[in-house]
């Protein structure tokens, strides 16, 4: 049996809802997340401190025009990595409560671990700063609301300062600092993160039996998705 094609009367066919099949939707996001994966895998080998579109698409197989298709400048592209890096590292976003800020660290230290190399090369090389410098006003905003939030009774300057101090612990560089200059393992950093966190917004930090609770409710819940 001969299988053919439904013919579209293009002349009479509105343009601004023209159908996409899904298979082909499918392969333009398999297709953005390879150009997205390259730029990444880039940063770990320390090569893309100057990123550039022609070396992306070398790296990813595919044509400068494939890229522009999926990115209309650097700009755009750069802006993408930090969410794309996200998604592989299994973190679902910034913490909206004060209850998961304090569980942040826990969540997210093992996950720096298994992108280690790419989570490092966007912490010191100039093209990962610049990545990373995106997501910059939703952190400070997200950061400072979680702060007035726990401690209300601050006056906008000191929130700020905690609001840094709190951001900059939960991250990527409070998980090297602790494991390069302290010679922690990645629990123990994770607890020190929390407890320092606890602190500055006035919780009670958790016990060491406490905190052996969550990572095993945590290690369920990872089975379970």
């Amino acid at each position: 049996m001969r299988l053919t094609a439904p013919v579209i009367d293009v002349s009479t066919y509105d343009m601004n809802t023209a159908y996409v099949s899904p298979l082909r939707q499918q392969y333009a996001a398999q297709t953005r997340n390879r150009i997205l994966d390259a730029a990444i895998d880039g940063l770990k080998q320390g090569d893309l401190e100057g990123l550039t579109i022609a070396k992306v698409a070398a790296d990813a197989g595919v044509t400068e025009r494939t890229v522009y298709r999926h990115f209309q400048t650097r700009e755009d592209l750069i802006k993408a990595v930090w969410p794309r890096m996200g998604a592989r590292l299994g973190i679902p976003g910034l913490p909206q409560t004060v209850e998961a800020l304090l569980a942040a660290p826990g969540r997210i230290y093992p996950r720096f671990d298994a992108e280690a190399g790419a989570v490092r090369a966007s912490m010191y090389s100039q093209a990962g700063r610049e990545i990373r410098a995106t997501a910059n006003p939703a952190r400070h905003q997200t950061m400072t609301s979680l702060v007035a939030q726990a401690r209300p009774e601050l006056d906008e300057a000191a929130r700020r300062r905690r609001a840094a101090v709190v951001q900059i612990i939960g991250s990527s560089h409070g998980w090297a600092c602790f494991k390069d200059y302290w010679g922690m393992d990645t629990q123990e950093a994770a607890r020190a993160a929390q407890e320092a966190i606890a602190i500055l917004l006035g919780q009670m930090p958790a016990t060491a039996n406490e905190f052996k609770a969550k990572e095993i409710a945590k290690d369920i819940e990872g089975e379970k998705s």
